[in-house]
């Protein structure tokens, strides 16, 4: 897959993801589930994000018939991933802190209008997941596009967040257990947080120019 098209995709996930975004968090508030109001806010940092990549592309689109700069596309889309990696982090570590905060000041949750929301976010980001494709765009590249590859977890996550929400909200529904709503979403927050590790070291070794021993 081009760069190009790589490009077009992530616009059209983007369009797609604030769509959500606002559904979401709409129905979050007015359904008092912190599961799918953290989702919804999660999709809106990965719709900026994403935002990040499909300007990045556009850049390095730019710069290559530039004489002045003679910055690789390579290192233009690495530090868009690192970019991307860290607004990852910040929105791992703001839905612990909410998730937190919400386990120890339960609200009543209206499990009816939260659990159909949330399965409309999970279409979604799964949707999105197959517009991405990342699998044949890294078999295409003999290096991984880290501009590229950050879109897709953000995509990862939200849909990773969006089943947690879902679960929780069934849990609560049919089991009372409403302690599962922001105890799952401590537990995406968490997984949130080391994938953005993992891909900040990742971008940080490349753009350091850190030899491999």
């Amino acid at each position: 897959m081009s760069s190009n098209g790589a490009k077009n995709k992530t616009l059209f996930v983007i369009v797609l993801t604030l769509l959500t975004m606002v559904f979401e968090i709409f129905f979050g508030i007015i359904t008092r589930s912190m599961a799918l109001t953290a989702d919804g806010w999660h999709m809106g940092t990965h719709a900026f994000a994403l935002s990040i990549t499909f300007f990045a592309y556009i850049l390095t689109e730019r710069l290559a018939k530039s004489e002045k700069i003679t910055l690789s596309a390579d290192k233009i889309g690495t530090l868009a991933g690192f970019a991307s990696s860290i607004l990852l982090g910040i929105t791992g570590v703001w839905i612990l802190f909410e998730s937190v905060e919400r386990f120890f000041n339960p609200y009543q949750i209206h499990f009816n209008d939260a659990i159909a929301v949330a399965v409309i976010g999970l279409v979604v980001n799964l949707l999105s997941i197959l517009i991405m494709g990342v699998k044949s765009h890294h078999h295409e590249h003999h290096q991984k596009d880290y501009n590229f590859l950050a879109a897709y977890m953000h995509i990862l996550a939200d849909a990773l967040t969006s089943f947690f929400a879902i679960f929780a909200l069934l849990a609560g529904k049919y089991w009372g257990f409403v302690f599962l709503d922001p105890l799952v979403g401590i537990i995406g927050g968490l997984m949130i947080c080391i994938w953005a590790y993992n891909l900040i070291k990742s971008t940080s070794i490349i753009l350091l120019d850190v030899k491999s021993k």
